[in-house]
């Protein structure tokens, strides 16, 4: 077994299982949302079942995409040309993960009944696009570093 290949699985891998697991968070938060004896307005109800929705889709193809990196077995740990696409997608995983941790406490505390739309909303856009932002500039500055990395390996 190489070096790099041991490297690309537990990078990648350990990705996937947070993924995954993420998505059974969210899924476990719509089942408990539908099976609450409390009646909570519409507009709260499509709000959470959207994001929660849109975290499973991201988290399917992204899993997907992760477990695929994972298997490759060339010797380069280099990033592939779509990897764009995929720095997108985590960054909108990381931005959707922290929305469903917002509404999973409020949930938690019984405040999700009394908050309106527009709060989730706020807390969702000030703190969610926040962390996509910043989470696709780290994860770009890192593609781009690991990528010289290799060129200059490649070189030597």
């Amino acid at each position: 077994m190489n070096k790099d290949r041991i490297i690309r699985g537990i990078v990648f891998y350990t990705l996937a299982a947070i993924v995954f697991f993420s998505a059974l968070e969210a899924a476990k938060f719509v089942y408990l949302l539908g099976s609450s004896k409390e009646l909570y307005p519409i507009s709260i109800f499509i709000f959470s079942l959207g994001y929660s929705t849109l975290l499973l889709l991201v988290s399917y193809s992204l899993g997907q995409k992760l477990l695929f990196e994972g298997s490759r077995s060339n010797k380069l740990f280099t990033i592939k040309r779509q990897s764009y696409q995929i720095l997108g997608m985590l960054s909108l995983f990381t931005g959707l993960s922290v929305i469903n941790v917002i509404i999973l406490s409020e949930f938690t505390s019984g405040k999700l009944i009394l908050s309106s739309l527009t709060d989730l909303c706020t807390l969702s856009l000030q703190y969610g696009v926040t962390t996509f932002i910043v989470t696709f500039i780290m994860l770009f500055v890192v593609m781009l570093i690991n990528n010289m990395m290799v060129s200059r390996r490649k070189h030597n």
